[in-house]
Protein backbone atom coordinates (compact mmCIF):
# COMPACT_ATOMS: atom_id res chain seq x y z
CA UNK A 1 0.00 0.00 0.00
CA UNK A 2 1.14 3.19 -1.09
CA UNK A 3 1.35 6.40 1.39
CA UNK A 4 1.90 10.16 2.10
CA UNK A 5 5.72 8.55 2.26
CA UNK A 6 5.87 6.61 -0.89
CA UNK A 7 4.08 9.41 -3.09
CA UNK A 8 7.18 12.22 -1.85
CA UNK A 9 9.61 9.52 -3.14
CA UNK A 10 8.04 9.06 -6.22
CA UNK A 11 7.96 13.25 -6.69
CA UNK A 12 11.83 13.37 -4.81
CA UNK A 13 12.79 10.88 -7.64
CA UNK A 14 11.10 12.97 -10.48
CA UNK A 15 12.47 15.73 -9.25
CA UNK A 16 15.79 14.22 -9.50
CA UNK A 17 15.61 13.02 -12.94
CA UNK A 18 14.08 16.26 -14.31
CA UNK A 19 17.97 17.49 -13.26
CA UNK A 20 19.31 15.27 -15.43
CA UNK A 21 17.37 15.60 -18.24
CA UNK A 22 17.61 19.68 -17.61
CA UNK A 23 21.46 19.14 -17.08
CA UNK A 24 21.75 16.77 -20.16
CA UNK A 25 19.60 19.72 -22.24
CA UNK A 26 21.87 22.51 -21.19
CA UNK A 27 24.88 20.36 -22.77
CA UNK A 28 22.88 20.03 -25.99
CA UNK A 29 21.81 15.95 -25.58
CA UNK A 30 17.83 17.37 -25.45
CA UNK A 31 15.89 13.94 -25.78
CA UNK A 32 12.90 15.61 -26.97
CA UNK A 33 11.01 13.84 -23.99
CA UNK A 34 11.71 10.53 -25.04
CA UNK A 35 13.63 9.73 -21.47
CA UNK A 36 10.55 11.02 -19.24
CA UNK A 37 9.31 8.79 -16.65
CA UNK A 38 5.53 10.12 -16.87
CA UNK A 39 5.93 9.44 -12.68
CA UNK A 40 2.93 12.50 -12.77
CA UNK A 41 0.38 10.04 -13.85
CA UNK A 42 1.45 7.46 -10.98
CA UNK A 43 1.64 10.28 -8.12
CA UNK A 44 -2.42 11.21 -9.65
CA UNK A 45 -3.73 7.78 -9.67
CA UNK A 46 -2.17 7.35 -6.28
CA UNK A 47 -3.54 10.74 -4.55
CA UNK A 48 -6.87 9.97 -6.62
CA UNK A 49 -6.75 13.02 -8.78
CA UNK A 50 -10.13 13.35 -10.43
CA UNK A 51 -10.07 14.67 -14.14
CA UNK A 52 -11.54 17.36 -13.80
CA UNK A 53 -8.43 18.58 -11.24
CA UNK A 54 -5.89 16.67 -13.70
CA UNK A 55 -4.78 20.12 -14.73
CA UNK A 56 -4.17 22.04 -12.34
CA UNK A 57 -2.45 19.13 -10.38
CA UNK A 58 -0.09 19.02 -13.76
CA UNK A 59 0.96 22.65 -13.58
CA UNK A 60 1.65 22.41 -9.95
CA UNK A 61 3.77 20.04 -10.30
CA UNK A 62 5.23 20.88 -13.75
CA UNK A 63 6.31 23.99 -11.68
CA UNK A 64 8.61 22.14 -9.26
CA UNK A 65 9.91 19.37 -11.74
CA UNK A 66 10.89 23.42 -13.91
CA UNK A 67 12.31 24.24 -10.66
CA UNK A 68 14.13 21.27 -9.44
CA UNK A 69 17.95 21.99 -11.26
CA UNK A 70 17.66 25.34 -9.18
CA UNK A 71 18.88 22.77 -6.52
CA UNK A 72 21.75 21.14 -5.21
CA UNK A 73 22.35 17.81 -7.26
CA UNK A 74 23.23 15.30 -4.99
CA UNK A 75 24.11 11.16 -4.69
CA UNK A 76 20.58 10.54 -3.39
CA UNK A 77 18.72 13.89 -4.00
CA UNK A 78 18.62 15.07 -0.07
CA UNK A 79 18.43 18.25 -1.30
CA UNK A 80 15.05 17.72 -3.11
CA UNK A 81 13.22 15.94 -0.31
CA UNK A 82 12.31 19.16 1.21
CA UNK A 83 10.96 20.14 -2.20
CA UNK A 84 9.06 16.95 -2.88
CA UNK A 85 7.17 17.37 0.37
CA UNK A 86 6.51 20.98 -0.28
CA UNK A 87 5.36 19.73 -3.59
CA UNK A 88 3.48 17.22 -2.09
CA UNK A 89 1.71 19.89 0.16
CA UNK A 90 0.81 21.68 -2.87
CA UNK A 91 -0.54 18.67 -4.51
CA UNK A 92 -3.01 18.37 -1.84
CA UNK A 93 -4.27 22.09 -2.29
CA UNK A 94 -5.17 21.36 -5.51
CA UNK A 95 -7.47 18.33 -4.74
CA UNK A 96 -9.07 20.63 -1.43
CA UNK A 97 -9.90 23.56 -3.50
Amino acid sequence: MFDKSHIILLIQQDLKHSQLTETLRHMGLDDGGLYALDLITIVARLMEVPPHQMDDFAEVYGTFLDEAPQYPTTYLGEALLPVAEECYKKLLGCLEG
